[in-house]
C-alpha cells in the first residue's frame, strides 16, 4: 500500500459573485465598487454573461490580490 499523497487542483474560472463572497469574503458591493472605480479589467477579472450578470474570474482575482497579472493603467 502506497502512502504517497496526490494533490488535485480545481480551477473555477468564471463564477457568480456569490461564489466569490463565499470563498473569498468579498461582497457584491465591494466587487461592484472596485469594478466601477476601474480597479478590475473587463474580460480579465470580470465580464457580463449573455443574461447580463457580471461574472468574476476566480483565479484572476487571486492574481490581483497578490499584485500580479493585469491591472488598469
Amino acid at each position: 500500500m502506497s502512502t504517497e499523497k496526490t494533490t488535485a487542483t480545481i480551477k473555477l474560472g468564471w463564477v457568480h459573485p456569490r461564489v466569490i463572497n463565499l470563498l473569498k469574503g468579498l461582497t457584491r458591493d465591494q466587487l461592484d465598487g472596485r469594478r466601477k472605480a476601474d480597479k478590475f479589467v473587463e474580460d480579465t477579472h470580470w465580464k457580463k454573461d449573455p443574461c447580463g450578470t457580471i461574472m468574476w474570474h476566480f483565479e484572476e482575482l487571486d492574481n490581483w490580490i497578490a499584485g500580479e497579472g493585469d491591472s488598469p493603467t
